[in-house]
């Protein structure tokens, strides 16, 4: 195995662990607050007729998550910036809540997770040349990207907390994989106001392109121009929308997975 080698598993490994070991995220501080409105709805839509069901039934939704997420299931949305709940239960954030959310996403795993794949690709692509191999140039690597990161994250709490918006990931509750790629390639560039209604998110691509071109400062001079910017904003978008897809179908996995491990213990 090459040194580039050691150096990506080694980088990807510590993310996997701290991601592991990581405590709940905003999801199950939410959860108590819904539980006991999920519990009395529930019970009042069991009293309506078939044929109001039926017509309740058109908005194609999936039910509520029938428990809170596990410890487990709980660190990884976290780590993936996912309240763990669909759209119809979505709840505005306080200014306090905010500020915890993104006070705990600056020691994401997540983000240890991207930066050591991110290093390591780069690392063999050798790009920027300037910053060389081996292991200090893997550590520049990896510095710059959670750099990156964070100015994005500190953008857009701030943004958010000026203009009212919350791009926390909320699942669509929708039935049909198309219908739920689309949902989830959607809200990579949609936010919620107040009222849950979706609309174009400044905060989200504000920031993104704010931490692009702000991160030329410290790139050498091979790529540190306003194209570099330009393309590390596009990069940063799509993966922002790949991510999603990724967040839309995750509860499915992990509560097969989590749920059905506790239940057999």
């Amino acid at each position: 195995m090459t040194k580039h080698g050691v150096f990506v598993i080694a980088g990807t490994s510590i993310a996997l662990i701290q991601g592991l070991i990581l405590p709940g995220n905003i999801a199950r501080a939410q959860a108590a607050g819904q539980d006991a409105q999920a519990g009395s709805a529930d019970r009042s839509s069991s009293n309506l007729s078939g044929s109001n069901a039926a017509k309740g039934s058109n908005a194609v939704t999936q039910p509520s998550a029938e428990a809170s997420p596990s410890n487990a299931e709980s660190s990884l949305f976290y780590s993936l910036f996912m309240a763990g709940k669909t759209q119809d239960q979505f709840t505005p954030l306080t200014r306090k809540e905010r500020l915890k959310v993104y006070a705990k996403d600056l020691l994401s795993p997540f983000h240890f997770l991207m930066a050591g794949a991110s290093a390591g690709i780069t690392q063999l692509q050798n790009v920027p040349p300037e910053w060389g191999q081996g292991a200090e140039g893997y550590g520049r690597r990896f510095a710059n990207y959670y750099a990156y990161a964070t100015t994005s994250s500190m953008l857009q709490m701030a943004g958010e907390d000026i203009l009212h918006e919350d791009n926390l990931y909320y699942g669509s509750g929708e039935h049909g994989v198309w219908r739920r790629v689309k949902y989830a390639v959607k809200s990579s560039v949609l936010a919620r106001s107040d009222d849950g209604t979706q609309h174009l998110s400044v905060s989200q691509i504000g920031s993104t392109a704010g931490a692009a071109f702000i991160s030329r400062l410290w790139q050498p001079r091979s790529n540190n121009s306003a194209g570099d910017g330009a393309v590390s904003f596009g990069i940063s978008m799509a993966t922002n929308a790949g991510v999603n897809v990724i967040r839309e179908f995750l509860p499915d996995i992990t509560r097969h997975v989590f749920r059905r491990s506790e239940s057999s213990q």
